[in-house]
Parts: structure tokens; sequence; C-alpha cells
């Protein structure tokens, strides 16, 4: 009996259920940085944090904010997570354990956050302020994130599966960084963006994925922080700034589902079976339609049938084997549309600290379940799978080591399916449709 078979017997009990966010993010205060780059680059940061302390700006802080969301809604994120400080879990050890307590979370996932070294903005007042950091700057601030990542790890290791961020352009480089977080307990990597001149299918990564799936470190796709190409906007003339977010966001949101497609007809998945790819907070729903129509595209259309000398199965196949998703922003038709997705796909992410998780506008991580895998009726076996225990195996967690945790402080099966009395949640991503990415 297989791990899916034992969980998806297991009686439907009164039992604390082990929750994993497959989506959190977590960085330091800029200045605690400085203790991990090299001496020669001191100077360079010390006057970088002068500037920083006068205009630099987090994604979750007001003045970012109020480019992409309503008024009203950023109101209710001071009062909910500003003024009380809850943001402070980013960079605080004993402040996250808090968090996840309170939302019934034993383990994350964790993601960097915009606020790296050398970075002044975040991304849309980077584009409007024309701010772009240098290669070099990009190169020594991925591993100075790295250290400090372990370093944040270390208080609870059990609870947090790390992911280094690695620069794939120079590749012996990029393994020798791989090799290391490997060796310091990081659990996978995180999936750069790319270039025309060298896709995700140039066989110059080859090196890449072979070592990552000797490593059993599965590649982590995530919206901002990877796509098939470089994507640092630019602010053409709009109508009205309102107008941004989406026109960004849907650009974003196609490069980074964009690498599935490269993944496949470029033939990584191919010649890298073993290799584990993540697809983090870009939607859920959008595979059901990509799949059929490169399924489509392999078997019933007019494109050239010796496209199988390269893509041996359909498309499908490949995602059925050596994909999974990153289900932050998961939404009620995401959850009505699981077996289409794949109960074994779901790794639902709370994506702390930010606004549009689930976590910090609404009453909480718990409530947003209830409505949306609560409301769709989903069933407890496949809640285990989806809240936890696909992310368990997945990363790597260690059941034992967690299990004092999820005693103390996880949900139970009612907490977690009993429909919602009222909508808590009228605006954000519950009632988003099935296609959307935002």
């Amino acid at each position: 009996m297989s791990n899916v078979d034992r969980i998806m017997t297991a009686p439907a009990g009164p039992e604390r259920l082990l929750m994993v966010s497959s989506d959190g993010h977590a960085s330091a205060q800029m200045e605690e940085y400085r203790d991990y780059l090299p001496t020669a680059w001191h100077q360079e940061f010390d006057e970088f944090c002068k500037v920083y302390k006068q205009k630099g700006s987090r994604n979750f802080e007001t003045q970012a904010l109020l480019q992409r969301f309503d008024t009203a809604v950023v109101d209710v994120w001071q009062e909910n997570v500003m003024k009380p400080r809850r943001y402070r879990g980013l960079f605080e050890p004993t402040s996250r354990f808090e968090e996840m307590n309170r939302h019934g979370v034993a383990a994350e996932v964790l993601f960097p956050d915009f606020g790296l070294p050398f970075e002044l903005y975040s991304p849309l007042l980077a584009a409007e302020h024309g701010y772009r950091r240098t290669p070099a700057q990009k190169k020594v601030a991925n591993q100075a994130y790295n250290r400090w990542l372990v370093d944040f790890c270390s208080q609870a290791p059990e609870r947090f599966a790390a992911l280094a961020l690695v620069n794939f352009e120079v590749v012996e480089e990029a393994l020798d960084e791989i090799a290391w977080a490997k060796s310091v307990g990081i659990r996978g990597v995180i999936m750069p963006m790319f270039t025309e001149e060298h896709p995700v299918f140039h066989p110059r990564f080859d090196p890449i994925w072979s070592l990552l799936q000797e490593l059993e470190m599965p590649i982590n796709s995530h919206i901002s922080l990877s796509g098939i190409k470089v994507y640092e906007p630019k602010i053409p003339p709009f109508p009205h700034p309102a107008v941004a977010t989406p026109v960004f966001g849907r650009v974003m949101g196609f490069y980074c589902q964009q690498i599935l497609s490269h993944l496949i007809w470029g033939g990584v998945l191919e010649r890298f079976p073993n290799l584990q790819v993540v697809f983090t907070e870009q939607g859920s729903g959008w595979v059901v339609g990509e799949l059929q129509s490169m399924d489509y595209s392999w078997e019933g259309s007019f494109f050239r049938r010796d496209v199988r000398e390269i893509v041996r199965h359909t498309p499908s196949f490949y995602f059925r084997r050596q994909c999974h998703l990153g289900s932050s922003l998961f939404s009620k038709a995401e959850a009505e549309a699981r077996y289409q997705i794949g109960i074994d796909k779901i790794t639902v992410g709370m994506d702390f600290p930010h606004l549009e998780g689930t976590w910090g506008v609404g009453p909480g991580h718990i409530e947003y379940l209830r409505a949306t895998l609560g409301a769709a009726g989903v069933l407890p076996d496949e809640a285990r799978l989806m809240v936890g225990e696909n992310a368990l195996r997945l990363w790597g967690f260690d059941r034992v080591a967690l299990q004092p945790v999820v005693a103390n402080i996880g949900p139970t099966i009612a907490d977690l399916l009993s429909p919602p009395e009222r909508d808590d949640f009228p605006l954000g991503d519950v009632h988003k449709p099935l296609s959307m990415t935002f």
C-alpha cells in the first residue's frame, strides 16, 4: 500500500491536521544583510542603506500597496497587520512561529520577499523610478540571502523548507551554490528568469537539472521571481495608475506559467525524469486548459508528428509524473475543480506576509480554507493531502518531528471543512474564476 493509499483510507476523526503552507516569504531587515555580504561589498552596501532608510519600500507597506489595491482594503490591512506589527514574522522567527500557530500551520516552504540587498523598491515602484540592480549586486545579494535564510530556519529547522536563490548565468557557479545549499539543509532551488538567448530548455542548463535530480531538490517557480523571460516592467503612459497591476500582472503570470511549456516541449522533463517542478502563486486552475491544449497539440493537431522524438509521452503524462502546484491564491472554483487539477498536485499556501494571502485581511487561514475547501465539499481524506501530506512528501518534512507541533496547534477536520455561515471574503481570490491567474 502506497503512502497516498494509507492517507486516503485513514479514518476521518477528530485528529489534529498537519498543515504545511507551500508559499511563505522570509527576508531580513536590510541592515542585517551586512554580516552576510563579503567584506569588499560593505562600503557600497553601507551607502545603499543610507538611501534605503529614506526611500526603501517593501511590497507589504502602504506606499507599495496603494499602487495595487483599493484604499478600503489597505485600511483593513493597516488595522489587522501593520498596527499590531504582525509583519515582523517576515524577519523574526519568534514572531513567525506566533503567526504560524495562530493559523494552525505546522510548517512552511520559504521563498524570499522583496527587500533583498541593494533592492530599493518593490517592483512597481522600481519601474516607476527606473531603478535596477546590477548583475553583480544580484549575485552577491542572492548568496547573502541564502546564508541569512539558513540562520533564520535554524531556530526550528523541522518547521521550514528553505529554497535557495541561485543565478543560472554561470553554470559552474550555480552548481557550486546548489551543492552548498544541499549541504546546509536547504530543500529546493528557486527557478530564475531566463532569456531568449538561453531559454529554459537550453542544453547549457542540463548539468543543473541533472544535479537537482540527483540531490532530490525540487525546482520551484514563483510569480515575480521566475519566468521564460527577464521581466522588469517599464511604466508606459497609462490612462490611469490603477491599470498598471492588471496589465503587468497578466504579463508576469504568462511568463511564469510558460515555464511548463518550455520544460515539456523542450524535452527537459523527458531527459530528467526524476526532476520535480513546482509552480507557486500563479493560480492552479490554468493547468486544466493548458494541459488539454498541449495534449491536443501532441495527439490531434496538424503539428509535426516527429515532435515525439523529443516529447515521447503526452504533456499531461509529464505533468502527472513531475509537476506540482504551490496553490496559494487558492479559490473555491479551484477546490471544486480539484479532480481535474489533481488532488495529489495541490499544496495549499498561506502567502505570508502578503496582503493577497489567506491570513491578513480576513479572519484567518483556517476560515479561508473553510470558504474554499469547506464550501466546495472537499472530503476529509482529500483535505489531508492538499493542506499537508502532499507538501510533506514533496519537500521532505519530518513527520515525526512535526507531530508535537501538530498536536498543539493543528486544526481538526471540522475546523477546516465546515461550510462557512457567512462570506468573510467578499473580495480577493476566494471567488476568483477558475481560469484566472490574478
